[in-house]
């Protein structure tokens, strides 16, 4: 009989199980999508037992009113107010049902993942019809497997290049069909380094292909190993294609919608990288300046703090006007100012007699 693969039509496919390489400058894309996919799980939840509960209090008031409405002794007053309850109870009944068929549909129409998945379903004889089960891997150092994951990168450096600048499934399919090495942890991680990088570049259109090319690998690399194939088979490779561009709508909407956060991630990641790389280049700058300084001061704090008027006299080199200043100003804050600016550097007291003296000395004839 032939193999139903729609069973893999509908799986929201991640790595949530594995952790990426120490080296690995981002958080875990698989960690995101895991974290991101219980929350889902956990707010159905919490609305599935609100309209329980709702359901039970309404239903728990109306066996009250029946009852009261079955007795003999109410008013016409009264029983009025019950049968307008009732009534009201009876609509709010209709909507609890209404949310819990939403709900329910909702749950039909979402993917398979590895917190839903049902184990049994997988037999190992159906398994080998696609491809041959994958042998367990021996147990490598970290050392040891970031070596490997470096010779990944230097020797395939190229082709991932091309492959993350491909657009469109079946180009895909087929540049991962002739280059089936691709197939891997390592290159998945070799682009979301890259994408990173771009991102960090400023250069978005390419930086979201290919975050795209990213995902589009993430899923066969889960789909394999929901398989315990190997994915670089053939056959694990052309069937995740053919049923990935025979998805439903509701499928590709998700797949879109984790590509996009995965594009926005990597916006927040490469802004926080830009931010840090300034404040240590702002910091170094600012170490050097302090060195320089004949008292330890960054002139650029001391210039910052400076008054208004003081500052213009900075800019202008114009002593002059610094000298009015003096004697304008309140005669302590300029003398603390002041000071600053000579424990920065900013202002040398006797600069020209002292370059007079050095270019005497310069002159004088030897002895």
């Amino acid at each position: 009989m032939p193999i139903d693969y729609s069973r893999w039509k509908k799986i929201e496919v991640s790595d949530d199980e594995d952790d990426t390489h120490p080296n690995i400058d981002t958080p875990s894309l698989f960690r995101w999508r895991h974290q991101a996919r219980l929350e889902r799980m956990a707010e159905k939840k919490m609305q599935k037992e609100e309209i329980e509960k709702g359901k039970s209090s309404a239903n728990n008031r109306k066996d009250e009113i029946i009852k009261k409405l079955e007795g003999l002794d109410l008013e016409d007053k009264e029983k009025r107010q019950l049968e307008i309850e009732l009534a009201e109870l009876n609509k709010q009944e209709e909507e609890f049902m209404k949310k819990e068929k939403e709900l329910e549909d909702q749950e039909r129409l979402e993917p398979w993942n590895v917190d839903t998945i049902g184990h049994e379903a997988f037999s190992s004889s159906r398994i080998n019809k696609v491809a041959e089960k994958k042998s367990d891997k021996p147990k490598i150092t970290e050392e040891e497997d970031s070596k490997r994951m470096a010779k990944y990168f230097e020797d395939n450096e190229e082709l991932l290049q091309k492959y993350g600048r491909l657009t469109g499934l079946k180009v895909s399919e087929q540049f991962i069909l002739e280059n089936p090495r691709l197939a891997s942890d390592y290159a998945a991680n070799w682009l979301t380094i890259e994408c990173l990088n771009l991102a960090i570049d400023g250069k978005t259109d390419d930086m979201c292909n290919m975050a795209r090319q990213c995902i589009i690998l993430q899923y066969l690399l889960e789909l394999s190993k929901s398989l315990n194939a190997d994915a670089t088979n053939t056959n694990v490779i052309k069937n995740f294609f053919k049923k990935f561009q025979a998805a439903d709508p509701s499928y590709m909407k998700m797949y879109e919608d984790e590509v996009a956060q995965f594009q926005e991630r990597l916006r927040r990641r490469a802004k926080d990288k830009r931010d840090q790389a300034i404040a240590e280049y702002e910091s170094e700058e600012k170490a050097k300046r302090v060195a320089n300084a004949p008292g330890g001061l960054d002139p650029q704090e001391a210039y910052d703090a400076l008054p208004d008027e003081m500052k213009k006299c900075f800019d202008d080199q114009n002593i002059g006007s610094l000298q009015k200043c003096a004697e304008s100003m309140d005669k302590e804050v300029f003398t603390y100012h002041l000071q600053r600016c000579i424990d920065s550097g900013l202002w040398v007291p006797n600069a020209n007699a002292a370059a007079e003296e050095d270019e005497a000395n310069l002159e004088a004839p030897r002895e």
